[in-house]
């Protein structure tokens, strides 16, 4: 399918990276878990099945997701420093020098933004390694036909957004609108994003926010009839 989002776990290249980490990559089992790490984040797939997909969207799978799972998640990484010692040893595979699309240091911010997910801890000096790893990562504005990896522009800065904005024990949406622009959520401003009213998907906190991204995004702000393509 490639991507259906500009933001994080809106394609298949970060849902396969969480479920090559829910499938013992790091040598870490979470296999058996009531809840993998994939259920708070692959609310988004464009390949779910319709019924789950309506169930996706009621409220309360909502209360589930937030009250039940996430939640779940959160103690099974902060029990016993699992979740640093997820990070870490995905940290000590960054160094592959066959790893031409840097792969290994993508799987690093996958599982930082997985721990984010889920409020869990991460140390300070962990939360800088990621800041330092995503100018490391490439980032595009726009659809690519070819070496389609690392972020979209606008997950790129909700990431940073993520980052600028942890609390270990709350935990950080992923799904639910951020700015194109700074990456902030309605948590982070006390509003929630408006869309752009020709393309109806990118989101802005603020005119500013929208003025200062335009020229990136006039490429891709297409209204929905004039689409062709479902990958973005």
């Amino acid at each position: 399918m490639g991507r259906w989002g500009w933001r994080l776990f809106e394609g298949d290249q970060d849902l396969d990276v969480v479920l090559s980490i829910s499938d013992d990559t790091l040598r870490i089992k979470t296999g058996q878990w009531d809840y993998r790490l994939s259920a708070m984040v692959h609310q988004s797939d464009m390949l779910a099945p319709p019924e789950a997909a309506a169930v996706y969207r009621t409220a309360e799978y909502a209360y589930e997701l937030a009250n039940v799972i996430v939640p779940y998640v959160r103690r099974k990484l902060d029990t016993g420093n699992l979740g640093e010692r997820m990070f870490a040893a995905s940290r000590a595979r960054e160094t592959d020098p066959d790893d031409l699309f840097q792969e290994s240091k993508y799987r690093t911010i996958i599982m930082g933004a997985l721990i984010m997910r889920a409020g869990a801890r991460i140390s300070a000096a962990d939360l800088q390694h990621l800041r330092d790893l995503v100018p490391q990562i490439n980032c595009t504005s726009r659809r690519t036909l070819l070496d389609d990896h690392g972020f979209r522009s606008p997950g790129r800065a909700q990431f940073l957004a993520a980052l600028d904005h942890y609390q270990p024990g709350v935990a950080r949406s992923f799904q639910e609108p951020s700015c194109f622009s700074c990456g902030k959520i309605e948590e982070d401003v006390g509003r929630k994003p408006l869309q752009c009213k020709k393309c109806k998907v990118a989101t802005y906190c603020s005119k500013d926010c929208q003025r200062d991204q335009w020229r990136e995004h006039r490429v891709s702000c297409i209204p929905p009839g004039q689409r062709r393509v479902l990958n973005v």
